[in-house]
């Protein structure tokens, strides 16, 4: 009989449904779907429509952020550039001035 002090946690699983997407089906329901509400045999506010307006919210969010993100990393970078920029400047001012107190004194 084993004696133990510390219990190790089961492995976790993992769960993925892959998704698979048609563009060309979307096209053909996107298609359907105003050709009936265009002929008055579909209900505006139904559910699928709903779906469809709060998806393509979520696409301009998520792209508005993508964006925000790509401008953030570039001005990330040019303030990078400038700290090292200045500390290459400071590390030279410095070693010419050692470089002058030490042939000042030898």
């Amino acid at each position: 009989m084993k004696f133990t002090f510390i219990k190790t946690a089961p492995h976790r699983t993992f769960n993925h449904n892959p998704i698979y997407y048609d563009p060309a089906k979307e096209e053909r329901e996107k298609r359907n779907k105003r050709i009936r509400s265009e002929l008055g045999q579909e209900i505006e506010n139904d559910k699928e429509s709903i779906e469809d307006r709060v998806r393509g919210q979520m696409r301009r969010k998520i792209k508005g952020n993508f964006d925000v993100a790509r401008k953030e990393k570039k001005r990330s970078n040019i303030r990078l550039a400038i700290i090292l920029l200045g500390l290459i400047v400071a590390f030279y001012y410095l070693l010419m001035s050692s470089a002058e107190w030490i042939l000042k004194y030898m």
